[in-house]
């Protein structure tokens, strides 16, 4: 048995981090001097130092998105669709940010055609087979649940004061209700998720989809087996959305 990496890899998910910032303050917005609205360079900042003085990391970097459509947005125009523009507030602030980071000589990655999420992953992915590094990925985003391994984890922010939470394999495995953190895509392919647009099947919800998934374990074996769905109801909404799942699980898929 071999000791574990004793490399320590954290990679920020730098607009989703800036966002969750930004609405904490959002009633009682910190100002300053001049009355500009630094909520989310404050809660940003807070969060990296917290990570610096507790975590002690050996490595590590920001990933932002980019305004350049990806493939996903080629295959789908309307993913992302219904999000609203970045807050004016938000949007002064984000220059700020990137100006603190390369401050503290931290790497900014953001590339065009490509989310912050792809990057997390590729970043995850090499380190992972390294198998030099222990991986934390400081976010909220459930999809980069498919990414967790035996070395790398979700580092998810506290809220509201609480502790942050760090979900490893068996811990994804246990709240989700499945074998492989894969799975995880199929789940979200299943029922889709609102906050990316990604459709699922109509009327598919996570329950159902978890159930789905203990009986075929993908999303392609299900509809290699429609067969055997005891629900003709179920039965017929899934062969009607064949097209849309398999499409909607290209969506939920990170990238690496």
């Amino acid at each position: 048995m071999t000791d574990s990496p004793s490399k320590r890899l954290f990679i920020l998910d730098g607009m989703a981090l800036a966002y969750r910032a930004h609405f904490a303050f959002f009633s009682n917005p910190i100002r300053n001097s001049k009355g500009v609205n630094t909520s989310a360079v404050y809660g940003f900042a807070n969060t990296l130092l917290g990570i610096l003085e507790h975590e002690h990391p050996t490595h590590i970097a920001a990933c932002f998105d980019t305004s350049a459509p990806t493939a996903r947005h080629e295959l789908y125009p309307a993913y992302k669709a219904n999000r609203e523009s970045m807050p004016e507030d938000l949007s002064y602030q984000m220059p700020l940010i990137f100006r603190l980071l390369e401050a503290m000589n931290i790497p900014i990655l953001r590339y065009e055609g490509y989310e912050a999420d792809d990057t997390i992953g590729t970043l995850a992915r090499i380190a992972d087979g390294t198998k030099e590094f222990q991986t934390y990925m400081v976010s909220q985003d459930k999809d980069l649940g498919q990414l967790i391994s035996p070395t790398c984890y979700l580092w998810k922010p506290g809220k509201r004061g609480n502790d942050h939470e760090v979900v490893d394999l068996e811990k994804l495995k246990e709240q989700w209700g499945i074998e492989r953190a894969d799975q995880v895509i199929d789940i979200l392919a299943l029922m889709g998720d609102s906050s990316d647009n990604i459709p699922g099947i109509p009327g598919v919800g996570e329950k159902t989809g978890i159930k789905l998934l203990k009986q075929f374990g993908s999303i392609e074996n299900m509809l290699a087996g429609t067969q055997e769905i005891s629900s003709e109801k179920l039965r017929t909404k899934i062969e009607e959305n064949a097209q849309l799942a398999i499409m909607s699980k290209r969506l939920a898929t990170i990238n690496v």
